[in-house]
This record gives C-alpha cells, sequence and structure tokens, in this order.
C-alpha cells in the first residue's frame, strides 16, 4: 500500500514536471492559433500573361503574374520567377525575378533573341505553396 502511494506520487510529479515544460518555450498558445488563422488551406492561383500580346524578335516583353487566395490579392510571395524556354532549343532559356508592383501583380521585362515557340513558366512560392502554371508563347522575326 505505501509502495503504490509512492508510485503515484512519482507519477504525478513527472507528469506536471512534463506538462509544465510543455508551455516554457514563450509562445502562448492563443499566438500559434492566430498564426495558423492567417494560413488558409485554398490553394493560391496564379494567372500568367505578357505584354504585348504578339512578340516580335529584340522586343521588350513585360511578363505578369497575378497571384491570388480567397479572390484577394497575394503582396507576399517568397519568390516570383518567370523562366522562358525555346521549345526547339532548350539551351536557349532565361530566368527573370518578378517583382511586386502591387495588388498581387508581379512583373519582370525581358527580351527574346530567336524567333521560335517557347514555354513560359511562372514559379510562384507563397503562403507555403508553389505554383507552376505555363503557357506557350510564339516569337515572331
Amino acid at each position: 500500500m505505501m509502495r503504490s502511494k509512492k508510485l503515484v506520487a512519482v507519477l504525478l510529479g513527472a507528469t506536471l514536471l512534463v506538462l509544465g515544460g510543455c508551455s516554457s518555450n514563450g509562445t502562448k498558445h492563443s499566438e500559434i492559433h492566430n498564426m495558423n488563422m492567417n494560413m488558409s488551406m485554398e490553394p493560391i492561383k496564379v494567372e500568367l500573361q505578357w505584354s504585348p500580346e504578339e512578340v516580335v524578335v529584340n522586343q521588350k516583353v513585360t511578363f505578369e503574374a497575378v497571384v491570388t487566395q480567397d479572390n484577394e490579392a497575394v503582396d507576399d510571395a517568397k519568390e516570383v520567377l518567370f523562366e522562358i524556354v525555346n521549345k526547339n532549343d532548350e539551351g536557349q532559356k532565361i530566368e527573370l525575378k518578378g517583382k511586386l508592383i502591387g495588388k498581387g501583380v508581379y512583373q519582370a521585362e525581358g527580351t527574346l533573341e530567336k524567333e521560335g515557340q517557347y514555354n513560359v513558366t511562372s514559379h510562384v512560392t507563397a503562403r507555403t505553396q508553389h505554383s507552376m502554371p505555363s503557357k506557350e508563347l510564339s516569337v515572331k522575326p
């Protein structure tokens, strides 16, 4: 009987130490809850486009990615990268870093020096997600 009381006391003490240690890292449970509330599980959406729509060799092109989540602009993307690859010569590849210009719109400018078909992919990393939509671009002489 005496032995079981000591065992219960030891187990109770150990449990209190473990539970007390769980909240000693300085982060309150309400702070963790608030951080999780700001992270939506809704996927980010990326609309890829460029201007002008009809591209000719050595013409300046503005590539644009419009990033949204829950129909709201995403202005805090960690990375927006435009990868433009010539479909006939994969050695003809450029990568342009997108810059936020406002309201979820990221842009970069570049020039394509050869005519042909290109695959344009925007790599967008935002809010723990990654999206990489692609479109085909035709460059005329």
